[in-house]
């Protein structure tokens, strides 16, 4: 594997043919081949079942699936939310078609050890076009924030050979002997339509729900904003929840279809922290894979949507003088062109002040875990931090609260409060008294509309306590 930085060439890679393989030397034992090596007698494995495969296929007038294409190359293919690498304590996520670079690529997201940052590999493509499987040099980033832990996010690039066309890629360690412990990724983005072409205008991404996450009126009430402002589709990477949580998630995902549920089971593989610093809550990784999750949200989304929400369920942007994320975006568009991203700054809304007498302290809601909205109007002035609404194909990497390398001369921009302002409902940051916080009532305007759609959707959901009058208007 390269450094960071350096370009790569197909012609480094390592091609094995059938006619290759028939002049290799090999002598019978029984029923059992020896070969030249470990690697070749995978191969030649791997090549026994793709000529078997072609057989069927060509006898019963078939077309080649894309599951037939992993079986003729004759390894596994990855069932897990995380592959590792043999040989490695690198855990692959996703393979994802590269169509940015001058030369055709796949790109491969992955949670890596800061301890391997000098380790190589090599990716392996199973050309079925060519009768070959060929590896080539892998080019390894790996991305500056890890926050002090000791696992983070990198990524390999692998370019892909002249005349294939991989629908599967897998990844081998620079110690790895041969391929019996290799798995294959599917390949994603295999196409890339144009911008104005894309199926989705707006996406949101959330990163891992964690600890048996529980926040349900406040999870139902962020589904429902998010719809209302315009935003077609979410995604969600899941590790644990309550049961409560998950009829939400069944709601959302199976009836509605505007939620796509994604396992996270990183705790099988690693020690998460569920904070920020390991000073805070010791583990291997940042706040349960964040920023891993995040980013393949992020490619996931690259050819499907033309912006990306990067934030959580406690947070919401919601434009100035309008309900319409539509707008907000065009206005953006019109003063800042394409190929820009959009910083806007963290508001604090203090979980510990709170609305008294609110007509939106609804008792119907009452019964249920979780925060309400609605009742926490009051923002610190100095909140830090902030979260992105990105243009998905200018950005190469990102973190939490920013994009750490653009792509084609992107950019970020900072929005302020004049346009749209970020509501995050959370405990208080700093040691400001009452009187100094700043009364916000933006998304209150959208709290008839609002209310009428939770109730709505509660009441599909059999989690809405009826025993009580009509909501107000």
């Amino acid at each position: 594997m390269r450094s960071d930085g350096e370009e790569l060439g197909v012609e480094q890679g390592n091609r094995i043919s059938t006619t290759e393989l028939c002049m290799l030397p090999w002598r019978p034992l029984g029923r059992v081949f020896l070969v030249a090596s470990p690697l070749m007698g995978v191969i030649m494995l791997a090549l026994h079942q793709r000529s078997q495969l072609d057989r069927r296929a060509t006898r019963h007038g078939n077309h080649i699936s894309d599951q037939q294409a992993a079986n003729w190359c004759g390894f596994r293919v990855q069932s897990d939310a995380f592959t590792r690498v043999a040989g490695s304590k690198t855990l692959l996520i996703n393979a994802f078609r590269e169509h940015r670079t001058a030369k055709a690529s796949v790109r491969l997201i992955a949670i890596v050890p800061q301890a391997e940052r000098a380790l190589s590999g090599r990716c392996v493509f199973c050309c079925r076009e060519r009768g070959e499987v060929v590896t080539v040099e892998a080019k390894r980033t790996t991305h500056p924030s890890n926050y002090f832990f000791s696992y983070g996010t990198g990524d390999f690039l692998c370019p892909m050979p002249s005349g294939c066309q991989p629908r599967y890629v897998g990844l081998v360690s620079e110690d790895g002997k041969d391929l019996s412990d290799l798995t294959l990724l599917p390949v994603l983005n295999r196409r890339a339509p144009e911008r104005s072409r894309m199926p989705l205008n707006f996406t949101l991404c959330m990163p891992s729900l964690f600890n048996h996450y529980d926040n349900v009126l406040q999870f139902v009430q962020a589904m429902e904003l998010y719809q209302l402002l315009g935003i077609q589709k979410a995604f969600l990477y899941k590790t644990s929840c309550s049961a409560t949580m998950e009829t939400v998630l069944q709601y959302y995902s199976g009836k509605v279809g505007f939620l796509q549920v994604l396992p996270w089971p990183i705790s099988s593989h690693l020690k998460p922290s569920s904070s920020w610093l390991p000073s805070t809550s010791p583990g291997d990784i940042h706040y349960y894979g964040q920023i891993p999750a995040n980013n393949d949200c992020l490619y996931r989304n690259m050819h499907q949507s033309r912006y990306v929400l990067m934030h959580d369920p406690d947070e919401v942007i919601v434009p100035t003088g309008n309900v319409s994320f539509q707008t907000l975006m065009s206005d953006l568009e019109k003063a800042h062109g394409e190929n820009v991203n959009f910083y806007f700054p963290n508001n604090i809304f203090r979980l510990e002040e709170k609305e008294e007498n609110s007509k939106y302290d609804l008792p119907e809601w009452k019964h249920l875990p979780g925060t309400n909205f609605l009742l926490h109007t009051l923002r610190e002035t100095d909140g830090a931090g902030g979260k992105l609404v990105l243009d998905p194909r200018s950005v190469l990497q990102m973190e939490v609260h920013a994009v750490q390398a653009h792509f084609n001369k992107g950019r970020t921009e900072t929005i302020g409060s004049e346009q749209g302002l970020l509501h995050h409902v959370r405990r208080r940051k700093n040691s400001q008294q009452k009187s100094d916080l700043v009364r916000e009532e933006g998304l209150l305007k959208m709290a008839p509309a609002l209310v009428q759609r939770v109730n709505r959707a509660l009441s599909s959901m059999g989690l809405l306590n009826t025993s009580f009058g009509p909501a107000p208007h």
